[in-house]
C-alpha cells in the first residue's frame, strides 16, 4: 500500500469526521465530511486531474447522496532527470557515509516548492535529502529521526558538498 501511495498517481484520505466509536450507533450518519489528497503523475496536468475526481466523485453518488465539494490547491507533480553530476555526487557521498551504494526512489515529487524551482531554474538539479525510515511518521506528531541515521546524514550532505566541489560543477 505504501509503495502505491508513493510511487504514483493515489488518492488517499487524510482526514474523516464521522461519529466516533465511543459515539457510533447501529444507523446511516446523517453527515460525514472527508479531506482527500489527490496526487498527480508530474506529466499529468493537477487541475484536470482534481476536475476530472470531482466529476467521478459527483457521478457515483449511491441514492442521491448530497455531496458538497470544496476544492483544495492544486500543485502539478515533478520528475527529476536522475543522471548528472549533482546525482552522482549524492550517490557516492551516500556510499560514503552509509558504506553501501543507494537505491533511487521517488518521492518529494508533488511538493509545491520542489515544481517552483524548477520553473525558476530549469537547468538545476534537484535533490532532496531527508532522515527516514519506515516508523519515521514524517509530519505525524509522533514523527522520529534515529540519531544514527540523521549523522549519517550530515556525513553526506558534507560529503556531498565535497564531492560536488571536487567534479567543478557549477562553477561559473
Amino acid at each position: 500500500m505504501g509503495s502505491r501511495v508513493w510511487s504514483g498517481p493515489a488518492i488517499t484520505i487524510t482526514g474523516i469526521d464521522v461519529p466516533s466509536v465511543e459515539n457510533a450507533v447501529n444507523a446511516v450518519s446523517p453527515v460525514a465530511r472527508a479531506k482527500i489528497n489527490l496526487r498527480v503523475h508530474p506529466e499529468q496536468d493537477a487541475v484536470e486531474a482534481q476536475a476530472a475526481l470531482i466529476r467521478h466523485l459527483e457521478g457515483v453518488r449511491p441514492f442521491g447522496v448530497g455531496l458538497e465539494i470544496e476544492p483544495g490547491e492544486t500543485g502539478n507533480g515533478f520528475a527529476a532527470g536522475t543522471t548528472g553530476p549533482a546525482y552522482e555526487a549524492a550517490r557516492a557521498a551516500m556510499t560514503t557515509a552509509w558504506g553501501s551504494a543507494p537505491a533511487d526512489a521517488a518521492s518529494g515529487g508533488s511538493i509545491p516548492l520542489v515544481m517552483a524551482l524548477h520553473e525558476a531554474v530549469p537547468e538545476a538539479e534537484i535533490l532532496l535529502l531527508g532522515t527516514t525510515d519506515g516508523y519515521s511518521n514524517i509530519h505525524a506528531p509522533n514523527e522520529r529521526v534515529l540519531l544514527d541515521e540523521l549523522e549519517k546524514a550530515v556525513v553526506a550532505e558534507a560529503e556531498l558538498f565535497r564531492q560536488f566541489g571536487a567534479q567543478g560543477a557549477g562553477a561559473p
